[in-house]
């Protein structure tokens, strides 16, 4: 079994054009795993090749704003590609789940608007 350890981003907390923020893909036998969603890790990601519907699940170090802050894209944009019912595992320390329920009760909205218009906008 081959294993793939792709460094999406090692920045830090300041933004710089040339680092996304701290992230790591980890592939296998078909299977995705993100290590943390900092700034930046969905182009990252898409430019290794790996786009939101095929991760297997996220997985957080803990729960500084750098290494979450592109959660709400990972989840949002997982969903609008596929349109899936099928949740995305998210695995991390204590308060992960108040983290994420927060993170969706805000995106609430735009999901009730893409349920009610799957066509897109007019």
């Amino acid at each position: 079994m081959t294993i793939r350890i792709t460094l999406l981003g090692t920045g830090s907390p300041m933004p710089a054009p040339d680092r996304a923020g701290p992230s790591t893909l980890i592939s296998a036998e078909g299977e995705h795993y993100l290590v943390d969603a900092g700034r930046g890790v969905l182009m990252r990601m898409a430019a290794a090749g790996v786009g939101a519907p095929q991760l297997s699940a996220v997985l957080l170090t803990h729960l500084h704003s750098d290494h979450i802050t592109d959660l709400n894209d990972v989840i949002t944009t997982r969903w609008v590609m596929t349109f899936e019912p099928t949740p995305l595992t998210i695995v991390g320390p204590v308060g992960t789940k108040h983290v994420v329920d927060h993170l969706l009760a805000s995106l609430g909205p735009d999901i009730a608007y893409r349920l009610a218009h799957p066509e897109g906008p007019d």
